[in-house]
């Protein structure tokens, strides 16, 4: 297949419903996407730009926010269990779905403001940190997950924590690491969007495939830019027993600035 081809194919494709092919696969839409262009899972021939590109697809109606990888802080190596004790707060489940001593830690972090909790992340050629500022923190602001009363209460309860947020912090990753994570997980890729429904009629998963990207030529120095101009953020989280997963995600309209070659596909 060659780009030409995956171009008309892709077209062919978008802008209309599509009943999943693989019901119950976690994947559905993704496979649904495969089976619809007779291509190989994961993967799409394309040799006039120098070989194998994968297909990857992501749902658009839970937020504007692309996930490009699931990737863990590099220091300190339990970062995520030891930020649900220092600054995360009780679970809305403690005692009931989980132990009365569950925590919980989320947060969307950005690099050109700070989070309610004072919480920022900030990138050098070394290092991609997150940062916790007590000074920003919006102390009379409302405590959005109900648990406490207000900010400042959520932060006076952090100086009974072990361990304590000092020994904790910078959790940090290492850059060019996390570029290389990046650059073979996304570097020539196919990447669609889509929306879902269920028929009501059938109960079954339908798909509607309207924008694709294909990729190539990842940027380390945009990398950096991005994340300390609010492009890019990093999306944590976890509970005490259990990490879903820290999340570099991108904004939408961004992401062709981490790649020299795209094509836009709407």
């Amino acid at each position: 297949m060659t780009v030409d081809e995956l171009v008309i194919k892709l077209k062919s494709v978008m802008n209309t419903w599509h009943c999943g092919t693989r019901p119950g696969n976690d994947g559905n839409q993704g496979n649904t996407l495969e089976d619809l262009l007779g291509v190989d899972e994961n993967n799409i021939p394309l040799p006039d730009i120098g070989g194998i590109f994968e297909l990857k697809t992501q749902k658009k109606e839970s937020n504007s926010l692309v996930t490009l990888l699931h990737s863990e802080p590099t220091s300190p190596k339990t970062a995520i269990p030891k930020l649900c004790l220092s600054l995360g707060w009780p679970h809305k489940n403690a005692g009931i779905k989980y132990p009365r001593d569950e925590m919980s830690f989320r947060s969307t972090t950005y690099g050109y403001r700070h989070s309610d909790r004072g919480i920022s992340i900030f990138a050098d050629d070394e290092n991609l940190s997150m940062i916790f500022d007590p000074s920003k923190i919006q102390l009379h602001k409302k405590d959005k997950t109900g648990t406490y009363n207000t900010y400042e209460d959520w932060f006076n309860s952090l100086s009974t924590r072990t361990p304590h947020y000092s020994d904790v912090l910078p959790v940090t990753y290492n850059i060019k690491d996390l570029s290389v994570k990046i650059k073979n997980k996304l570097d020539n890729t196919v990447f669609v969007l889509c929306k879902t429904r269920t028929n009501p009629l059938t109960s079954e998963k339908e798909f509607f495939y309207d924008e694709a990207f294909i990729l190539s030529g990842f940027i380390l120095e945009n990398l950096i830019t991005l994340f300390n101009t609010g492009g890019l953020c990093l999306d944590f989280d976890a509970r005490t027993r259990h990490n879903h997963g820290t999340k570099i995600r991108v904004k939408k309209d961004n992401l062709v600035s981490l790649f020299k070659e795209h094509i836009h596909l709407t």
